[in-house]
């Protein structure tokens, strides 16, 4: 890359692998990077409109979503959404909480914004979105707070790893070793719900 970062959100788009915003220990960064595993050359792509760091990533039929985060001043309910095709960043409907480090995955065509933190204590909630209406809605709650929750999709279901339950002042002090799975109904007007992928650990 071209200088260091943390902090930062990672996506494929067409085999290539995409590096967003983040910090490099002082500035928070609006910046873009694509590297491609072929010719191992790194690309500076068109920026993000807002500085983000612990924000959430992830690709949604072929768009790509950068969601939440902070701007080094505040906490973030905005996202959005880089076109490929198009070369260029827009916003999309903003969520109804701020969050970052923030979990972030796609299912069923929609995308989740799962846990993080709202500067004054990390979150349990989640909320949904959808590209076609441009709408958020909130989904069930997991049972624990999480904030640095680790979110991926797999085999039908939303997985919710780890994170901490931490006071501002300290991360570290409440670390979670809970997985939490998230399964989506298919009927109409009816929230998933989520249950205990590793009740044993927790």
């Amino acid at each position: 890359m071209s200088g260091r970062r943390l902090q930062f959100g990672v996506a494929v788009i067409d085999n290539k692998l995409y590096v967003v915003g983040g910090r490099d220990g002082l500035r928070t960064s609006n910046t873009v990077e694509c590297f491609n595993p072929i010719t191992k050359v790194w690309t500076v792509m068109p920026p993000m409109s807002t500085h983000r760091h612990g924000l959430g990533v992830a690709m949604l039929e072929g768009p790509m979503y950068a969601v939440g985060g902070h701007d080094g001043w505040s906490y973030l309910n905005t996202v959005e959404r880089w076109d490929p095709q198009a070369r260029q960043w827009n916003y999309v409907a903003s969520m109804s909480t701020p969050r970052s480090t923030v979990g972030v995955a796609a299912l069923n065509s929609k995308l989740y914004a799962v846990g993080g933190r709202d500067g004054s204590s990390c979150l349990k909630s989640m909320e949904c979105f959808d590209p076609h209406t441009n709408k958020w809605s909130i989904c069930n709650p997991m049972s624990k707070r999480r904030g640095g929750v680790g979110v991926a999709t797999y085999n039908g279901f939303l997985y919710a790893v780890g994170g901490h339950d931490a006071p501002a002042s300290n991360h570290c002090s409440r670390l979670s070793d809970c997985v939490e799975r998230y399964e989506l109904k298919v009927e109409k007007y009816r929230c998933g719900n989520w249950d205990w992928a590793t009740r044993h650990i927790c």
